[in-house]
Formats: structure tokens, C-alpha cells, sequence
């Protein structure tokens, strides 16, 4: 039997991962900050580990919106670039009534967010209970005051991603289950029940609420498949089990900006 990938394996892998995802044209071009955030309190330290992850700052904008947007931005047909001749006598005739300030005002830019659009913060954190990396999802919305996102909401945004480009085909039903988690009579195995594998989750390190996990039920049995032969992932060295597991997890979050090169050797 492998040993298991203990908090001191987690810590070592996850800053070798946050060195190379950080300078990694995948975390630039998303305009997203990765770091190693060290945890402070003996108790969460002692509860969790010593710290985990943190890459921030990916603005996400669904793509049905986009859509919307580029429609909505087109003029209605037979629209004019003019008033016709009565409307544009009356206008004159008011200019000296606050029209031209009004003009001013409708002229100066308004920065609308699409519908959906929202800013995900992925957290690295590491679960005692399943001696494993959990990755954390939570999303804020660009609307004015920054709403965290509920778990629902999150967890459509997740699953919508995992299937866009499918919409309506085989295809779709395929990748909505390789999402999903399998129950029979509460273990995670067996036929598809509707239920994905992102769940509400506690942060380990007390970082506000909003938190989605994927789950990691799964996580022990993949990480062995993935580096067998190399103890189960963890006789290979933190760094490589930590390269393979951001592979094995951006499976499921399909727009997770991960390194290029994900398993390294």
C-alpha cells in the first residue's frame, strides 16, 4: 500500500505548482495572480495545512452573453443616423434648455458588464478527511457592489463550460456526465443520478463563504491510475502529483486556466 500524500506533501507540491502556473502565459493571459498563501493560525494549520493556493482574478463571461451583447449592440432595421426634419427643427429649438447637457451625458461611456459575467478565484486547498488537493471555485459577479455568486449559480457556470459547444447533441450528454457524480445507495459508483461533482464546500482557511469544491471522491483512486508504478503518485515527489493532479481536476473545470504543460516530468 502507497503512503498516503500527507499536509507536508500538499505544501511542498503546491508551492512547486504556484512557481510555474505563476509565470505560465495561461495565468497572464487570463489576467489572473497566482500565489502561495501561508495560513497564520495554528489551528487552521493543524486542521487543514499550511497554507494553499490562491490564482484570482479570471473574468469569465459566458458565451450566450457574448452572443446577446453583439446582437444587442446592432442597430434596429431601417433605423436612421438622423431625425427627420421636424424632429431636428425642435431639438433647436431647445438647446438652450439643457439639451446639450443632456447630450454631453448620453456621450460619455458606460462601462455594462455582460449578463453572467463574473470574476472566479481558484483555491488549492488541502483535505485531511481525503488525503488529498481540493480545488475551490467561487465566483463574483461584475454587477455593481460584486455579489458572490450562490453555490447554484456557480455550479451552472461550471457545468455550462464543461458542456459548451455541444449544446443539443450526443456529445453534450457525454460530457455532462463526465461531470457527474455516479450514486448507488449513497456510495459514489454505479448509474448517473443528476448530481455533479461540484459541491458546496467549507474553506479550510476561513476565506469567506460562496465556495465550490470538486469533489474529491474520486481523487485517490484517479491520482493512483494516473502515476502508477510511482507509489501511488506520492513516491514520484509532490511536484509531479501535484502536475498530474491539475491535469486530472481541469477535466472537470474545463475553463480552469492550468499551465500548458501540465504534467511534468
Amino acid at each position: 500500500m502507497s503512503r498516503a500524500f500527507t499536509a507536508g506533501d500538499f505544501e511542498a507540491g503546491a508551492r512547486a505548482l504556484v512557481d510555474r502556473w505563476s509565470r505560465d502565459p495561461a495565468a497572464s493571459n487570463a489576467s489572473m495572480t497566482v500565489r502561495w498563501v501561508e495560513e497564520t493560525d495554528p489551528v487552521r494549520r493543524n486542521a487543514a495545512a499550511g497554507g494553499y493556493v490562491a490564482a484570482e482574478g479570471h473574468l469569465v463571461v459566458p458565451e450566450r452573453s457574448r452572443t446577446l451583447q453583439n446582437d444587442e449592440s446592432d442597430e434596429p432595421p431601417g433605423s436612421t443616423d438622423h431625425e427627420d426634419d421636424e424632429n431636428h427643427e425642435d431639438h433647436e429649438d431647445h438647446e438652450d434648455d439643457g439639451v446639450e447637457e443632456e447630450e454631453d451625458d448620453a456621450a460619455a461611456p458606460r462601462t455594462v458588464p455582460p449578463r453572467g459575467a463574473h470574476v472566479r478565484s481558484y483555491h488549492v486547498v488541502y483535505s485531511k478527511s481525503y488525503g488529498c488537493p481540493v480545488l475551490l471555485v467561487r465566483g463574483v459577479s461584475c454587477e455593481p457592489g460584486g455579489r458572490v455568486m450562490g453555490h447554484a449559480e456557480t455550479e451552472a457556470s461550471l457545468v455550462a463550460a464543461a458542456t459548451r459547444g455541444a449544446e443539443g447533441s450526443a456529445e453534450e450528454e457525454r460530457r455532462r456526465r463526465a461531470v457527474s457524480l455516479f450514486i448507488v445507495d449513497g456510495e459514489y459508483d454505479g448509474e448517473y443520478d443528476g448530481l455533479t461533482a461540484f459541491a458546496p464546500w467549507e474553506h479550510p482557511h476561513g476565506v469567506g463563504g460562496g465556495w465550490v469544491g470538486v469533489h474529491p471522491c474520486e481523487t485517490r483512486s484517479a491520482m493512483a491510475t494516473l502515476l502508477a508504478g510511482e507509489g501511488g503518485g506520492v513516491g514520484s515527489g509532490p511536484a509531479r502529483y501535484m502536475s498530474a493532479w491539475i491535469s486530472f481536476v481541469a477535466a472537470a473545470v474545463a475553463d480552469l486556466p492550468v499551465p500548458a504543460h501540465r504534467m511534468i516530468s
